[in-house]
């Protein structure tokens, strides 16, 4: 039998885009805030190698699957880590923030009201196994979501979160001036709340939730003087 000359026979093997050798660092994701520059992917040796197991008790010498990482954090250098407790965080707080939003338009709607719960607040916490408080400030965050674009969109994206939205809620203040001050209620509070609004979001972004407390209470005290 004449024998059929292999065209591929000495050709190099074709390359599979996204893979790389098992010498090949592994290049570390981006995100809109890197970690501190100190941070170095972790070095031969130190742990996480193919084929070692790691805290998490995971010992394969497999290729890893898709996702592996992020199920086991062991594997991740140092930068990866650090990277992807930055990004986690930001994910969590944006996804705080569209279920905030959904119980704010369910309470818009009053839908609590057709199954027989006295408040929304009532509702939450039989439905969602919330206790009293957790169910109030949740409320709160909600109702003054409605008046501040620019702190509910930087919520949205996950650059703030729930606890600094808190902060910033109070400048709503639909409740009367303090005892013995003029101060500005109803519509004329609302409509300054909203001229500051982007001004907290941007404070928000870079401050402790404390910290934008203690902003939003000074503002306070002069709107209500």
């Amino acid at each position: 039998m004449t024998e059929v000359p292999d065209d591929r026979a000495g050709a190099p093997d074709p390359e599979i885009p996204g893979h790389a050798g098992a010498g090949a660092a592994r290049e570390a994701p981006t995100g809109p805030r890197p970690p501190a520059e100190g941070l170095q992917a972790r070095p031969a040796g130190t742990g996480g190698e193919r084929g070692d197991a790691g805290p998490s008790g995971l010992d394969d010498d497999a290729p890893p699957s898709p996702g592996e990482a992020a199920v086991d954090p062991a594997r991740l250098s140092d930068l990866e880590l650090a990277t992807a407790v930055i990004e986690g965080r930001a994910t969590v707080d944006a996804t705080t923030a569209r279920w905030v939003l959904l119980v704010g338009e369910f309470d818009r709607r009053s839908l609590w009201l057709a199954d027989g719960a006295a408040s929304a607040a009532s509702w939450l916490r039989r439905e969602c196994r919330m206790n009293a408080p957790t169910s109030t400030h949740l409320l709160t965050v909600a109702r003054a979501l409605r008046d501040l674009p620019a702190t509910r969109a930087a919520f949205v994206a996950g650059t703030i979160s729930f606890e600094h939205v808190r902060a910033i809620a109070p400048a709503v203040g639909r409740g009367s001036p303090r005892a013995g001050g003029a101060g500005l209620t109803g519509p004329d509070r609302l409509e300054l709340a909203r001229r500051a609004d982007p001004i907290f979001a941007r404070a928000a972004a870079w401050m402790t939730p404390r910290q934008v407390a203690r902003v939003v209470s000074t503002w306070t005290d002069i709107a209500e003087a």
